[in-house]
């Protein structure tokens, strides 16, 4: 059985290192002062958990100077607090996957697929990318690597109408999960975006189980929120794919993302293997962020 704790908590080492940098500013000590609060300060913007959040972290340290006890469970409680996670994600048949050219979309699909079948799922793959001339090469390696049937059609350069068979066939051999692997986008390509919203209307007309995954690339970090507000222009957004978080000392744009926006993440991506991928715990997450041991 896959350990998705301790997947999680090794993922997270690079940013880990840097609250341990904070602690060694705090442990021991009941009552901070100017220079601690500033030397946090910047520690968590390191860690990229943005401006408000930061200020709202500073807020509740300066409301409660005086402090017993062990500052990892402090942290955790105070960020657990202001993320306020109680996110209403729901189930869904259908998941089209969505994202910026080279975020890791494609492999994410398969990623997912795999996570799915490690569920004792039946899961099928469709190929709906029409534009990259590797994607329907890519995809079809995924399926062979893990052993799930593929729906793709050279033949047309038509995403909706790739979409729209898939997801009928799908639907007519019972498949538990069927993932949907679009083409990457800008959302300066205005006829692209509104394709999405096109391929969810023909898809939706198949089905009611359907939700919209965007995947991100941990490594952009601040930018990964101004795609998705760009993205929910044209399509919305139920939970977020969050990749690379193991090559990254910025994990906490995971924070700032679910604060900020309110959309929860959903998976994270912890290393290169087809089961380094992990579903997002809220709790597990913030242990190994914040380093309170790896042992459950």
């Amino acid at each position: 059985m896959i350990n998705y704790f301790k997947k999680t908590y090794n993922g997270l080492f690079k940013t880990r290192k840097r609250f341990s940098n904070l602690f060694s500013v705090v442990t021991g000590k009941k009552y901070l002062n100017q220079s601690d609060l500033d030397s946090i300060e910047e520690l968590l913007m390191e860690a990229d958990l943005g401006w408000e959040m930061t200020d709202l972290i500073l807020g509740e340290l300066s409301e409660n100077q005086i402090v017993d006890g062990d500052w990892k469970e402090k942290f955790f409680d105070i960020i657990k607090k202001l993320i306020n996670e109680k996110f209403d994600y729901k189930e869904c048949q259908v998941i089209i996957v969505v994202g910026i050219n080279g975020s890791g979309k494609t492999t994410s699909c398969g990623k997912l697929a795999k996570f799915m079948l490690n569920d004792n799922k039946k899961v099928l793959l469709v190929g709906s990318d029409t534009y990259r001339a590797a994607a329907n090469q890519q995809i079809e390696i995924w399926s062979k690597k893990i052993n799930v049937d593929l729906v793709f059609n050279p033949q047309t350069k038509d995403p909706a109408a790739i979409s729209y068979d898939g997801v009928y066939s799908g639907l007519n051999k019972n498949y538990d999960k069927i993932i949907i692997d679009t083409a990457g986008r800008l959302h300066t390509s205005k006829n692209l975006m509104q394709e999405l919203n096109k391929i969810k209307n023909v898809v939706g007309k198949l089905t009611d189980s359907l939700s919209v995954l965007i995947v991100l690339d941990a490594n952009t970090g601040q930018n990964g929120i101004n795609q998705i507000k760009e993205f929910q222009k044209y399509i919305d957004i139920d939970g977020i794919i969050l990749t690379k978080l193991d090559g990254t000392a910025k994990g906490g744009i995971v924070v700032n993302i679910m604060h900020s926006l309110g959309i929860p993440v959903r998976y994270i991506g912890v290393g290169e293997g087809a089961d380094d991928f992990v579903p997002f715990n809220i709790d597990e997450y913030l242990y190994s962020l914040l380093g309170v041991n790896n042992e459950k």
